[in-house]
């Protein structure tokens, strides 16, 4: 962290935020996730660490500075044309040597097809595939240390409101609270089904007494990666008004939610908004420079 400066903040009576960025910069969410498999590469002489992402591929942009930072090879298959300019991710990635191959939006969308993994790991046998977003069993336990952060570093809370992209973050916060908590998700998809069936699946019968939860659904602002005038604004307000720093796929629309949701004068008392990281993707959104 820079010198003063504080891992949460209060909001206004009743919401206050934690940012994972703080405790684990340019990496949010993604240091949790991702540290077991870095962790058990480097215990079992694995490399190189394989995955998968889009062009701004938050989880690619972090497995690549963590492997680096370990000492490990990585590659990232992208979703995209090769012969089409970097993004500023893609080149952050290449800088810290990752090895980048390109995947037709058609294969893509077969990732999901069983084999598919194995089929990008054919020419790395010594390798480790990890799944899209660090969403495994393993990512799922790392979120642990999450909350255990939470617990050491924030204020205490009733209600917690995160963003979710795979699920798994949401997941791991569920399996590892031991206290009464209401977590809301705020997705960044319309369809929040295989999110909802992800999170189901790996809580189910697993949560302790007290902890419950739901995912909403993207209705305000356009789905996936969508960035309106209205969006900006509220993005512009916000920043000025609390003094932080949001983007919009992820952290904008979870603080607005809980805002949202403090304003309707619920039953929690004290609400708590995560903040998960992912600031170097609004570098994709011009109006936001």
């Amino acid at each position: 962290m820079k010198p003063g400066e504080k891992v949460w903040q209060p909001l206004q009576p009743g919401l206050s935020i934690f940012f994972l960025d703080r405790l684990h910069p340019n990496l949010g969410n993604k240091a949790y996730k991702l540290r077991p498999v870095i962790e058990r590469a480097l215990a079992q002489g694995c490399s190189p660490l394989v995955s998968l992402g889009g062009a701004w591929s938050n989880h690619l942009h972090a497995l690549a500075q963590m492997g680096q930072a370990a000492g490990l090879a990585t590659v990232g298959y992208v979703r995209g044309d090769a012969a089409l300019p970097k993004t500023m991710m893609l080149e952050d990635v290449a800088a810290w040597g990752m090895t980048l191959r390109f995947l037709s939006r058609g294969e893509y969308r077969k990732r999901h097809d069983a084999g598919f993994a194995q089929g990008l790991m054919r020419d790395y046998p010594s390798g480790i595939f990890v799944p899209e977003g660090g969403t495994d069993a393993e990512g799922i336990a790392g979120v642990a240390q999450l909350v255990a952060d939470l617990s050491d570093h924030g204020p205490r809370f009733e209600r917690l409101v995160l963003p979710v992209g795979t699920g798994g973050t949401m997941a791991g916060v569920l399996l590892a609270l031991k206290q009464a908590c209401h977590v809301v998700g705020v997705s960044a998809l319309k369809r929040v089904e295989a999110q909802q069936n992800l999170i189901d699946s790996t809580t189910s019968g697993r949560l302790h007494e007290g902890v419950s939860f739901e995912v909403l659904p993207e209705t305000q602002f356009g789905g996936y990666a969508a960035c309106p005038n209205a969006l900006v604004q509220r993005i512009n307000d916000l920043e000025a008004m609390f003094d932080l720093k949001l983007e919009p796929i992820y952290t904008a629309k979870a603080v607005i939610t809980a805002l949202d949701l403090v304003q309707a004068q619920s039953r929690f008392s004290e609400t708590l908004v995560l903040h998960t990281g992912g600031l170097q993707g609004r570098r994709g959104f011009a109006a936001l420079a």
